[in-house]
């Protein structure tokens, strides 16, 4: 089977409504120029095109090749399109929560790691999650404190 790569990187564009190659890139969490070298070279590695698959809920065998059902399932199709869409109605709705749909606005690399750090806080085991929590909260003191020491 012979993959044409610039052919997946449309379907890319087409299943998550991104309008350029520039999106693509920022979603695959590569520079513009990465893609378009990839693009060139006629391969796409395969991690990319899992963690696309896997971040906007598209079929692997239909980003590869054009055949079958564009989602996995309906209710995977574009959760971060359809998230966004929803804070937007609430955004007017309630008074107070303008902006937050800039909450959204991440890249594909930190979203999964908030995914992560999610399941380890919501985990069963309370030590790790306080552990965690106790590391984070570290972390931000000492960025803080050396932003203050740079901008006194």
């Amino acid at each position: 089977m012979s993959v044409s790569y610039s052919e997946v990187i449309e379907r890319m564009k087409r299943s998550a409504n991104l309008k350029n190659d520039s999106r693509v890139a920022q979603a695959l969490g590569v520079t513009p120029q990465a893609l378009s070298n990839y693009k060139k070279r006629g391969r796409l590695p395969s991690d990319l095109i899992l963690r696309f698959a896997e971040l906007f809920g598209v079929s692997v065998d239909w980003l590869l090749t054009g055949e079958g059902r564009m989602f996995r399932r309906p209710s995977a199709a574009r959760p971060a399109l359809l998230a966004q869409e929803g804070m937007a109605v609430y955004e007017k709705q309630i008074p107070g929560l303008e902006g937050l749909t800039g909450l959204l606005d991440i890249h594909p690399d930190e979203l999964i790691y908030v995914g992560k750090l999610l399941k380890i806080l919501r985990s069963a085991d309370k030590s790790t999650a306080s552990l965690i929590k106790w590391s984070l909260d570290a972390f931000l003191k000492a960025i803080e404190s050396q932003k203050k020491e740079e901008n006194p």
